[in-house]
């Protein structure tokens, strides 16, 4: 820091990113407790399936990507070698759980066009390029954010450069990803309602929840593009650090509410 100006610019700034990375992990134990009773239900009574194991991962390993970003945010004599682990660690579960959301996104989609042969190639097909896409910019890249030591006690250590063009990259991957299953499910959509109308419940709730929750997705992956790419002021990396927080959160509860109300939705058919 050359002045103490800078010092205290940027212990506001951690101070909010601080209350944002509490914010959203006071939302998720919120919402986790919130819907207990449901998800005991639906552990307990569901089959055992890919799309299941799908769920726990995305619902449990959250709980250690939250666990992992508040123990930098409030562990300020953290050393900077475990702080570098705990970066990595938390970088490494965020990308599973998205893949794994990604995942029950596609299952959901695969499962509105009743598992047809040649729409499930296409997802597969399609899937496999974009993860050695994504592993090819990655690898050439070699890009790694910055980790210092926090010169004031508010937490132990922050990102301070990263490359911009390789997040932006790797998010547009994730868009194309999305915009492509939001479209196999919004041309569902269409055909569905013009040739059987509202009569099939259990179908009308996938093509509504995909619809919804890969639109937000959507929503949040366009959003860290944009502010990738446009926010250029100091510490604005913190601004998309909070942001790739918040998406995979909300990921991660989207998927899991639409799997139980789906789940649920089709017991009432059957029953």
């Amino acid at each position: 820091m050359n002045s103490t100006d800078d010092v205290l610019q940027l212990g506001r700034v951690l101070w909010n990113l601080n209350y944002a990375n509490v914010a959203v992990t006071s939302f998720w134990v919120y919402d986790y407790f919130l819907t207990l009773a449901d998800e005991i239900v639906f552990l307990t009574q569901s089959q055992w399936r890919g799309a299941k194991l799908l769920y726990i991962v995305c619902r449990y390993l959250t709980w250690g990507y939250l666990t992992s970003v508040m123990l930098v945010a409030s562990q300020p004599t953290m050393s900077i070698q475990t702080c570098r682990m705990m970066y990595f660690i938390n970088t490494s579960i965020g990308s599973v759980i998205m893949m794994c959301a990604e995942g029950i996104f596609l299952v959901r989609a695969c499962a509105i066009w009743q598992f047809r042969r040649c729409v499930v190639v296409i997802f597969l097909i399609s899937g496999l390029l974009y993860i050695i896409i994504g592993h090819v910019v990655l690898s050439v890249s070699r890009s790694v954010p910055k980790i210092i030591k926090s010169p004031i006690h508010v937490t132990s250590c922050f990102e301070t450069s990263e490359s911009s063009s390789t997040i932006v990259i790797a998010y547009v991957i994730l868009a194309m990803a999305e915009i492509q299953t939001w479209m196999f499910a919004l041309y569902k959509v269409v055909t569905s309602y013009w040739r059987e109308g509202t009569h099939n419940r259990l179908l009308g709730q996938l093509v509504l929840h995909n619809i919804i929750y890969i639109t937000c997705g959507l929503m949040f992956s366009l959003t860290i593009i944009l502010t990738t790419a446009l926010v250029k002021e100091q510490y604005g990396f913190m601004i998309v650090k909070f942001v790739r927080i918040w998406q995979v959160t909300i990921h991660a509860c989207l998927v899991t509410r639409m799997s139980r109300r789906l789940w649920k939705v089709d017991q009432q058919r059957t029953y």
